[in-house]
């Protein structure tokens, strides 16, 4: 029971964390951000959101038409620790330009 309760958890904060990624892209492109800006806030907002969520690595590459994010932690489950999990999300989103 332990196992497949420690399962979800890690199912919900993978999913967690990938939207506050996707979040802080669409924010970085609308507010034009540095890349710099864009990382603090990212490993902050995976901290804060993705209980569990040590050595939080984030690297963000800004160029004219896209911004990527990678951000890797290990998430260490509520409960007995019966695994740490390493998780890795990696997400873009293309800038949109006006004609």
């Amino acid at each position: 029971m332990t196992l497949i309760v420690q399962l979800g958890f890690l199912v919900l904060a993978r999913n967690v964390a990938a939207t506050s990624v996707d979040a802080a892209l669409r924010k970085a492109v609308s507010a034009d951000l540095s890349e710099g800006a864009v990382e603090e806030g990212l490993a902050r907002d995976v901290r804060a959101i993705v209980p569990g969520a040590n050595d939080v690595v984030v690297d963000v590459a800004i160029d004219s038409t896209a911004v990527v994010a990678l951000v890797r932690f290990r998430w260490i489950p509520p409960g007995p620790d019966l695994v740490p999990v390493t998780m890795s999300i990696e997400r873009s989103i293309v800038r949109v330009v006006p004609p």
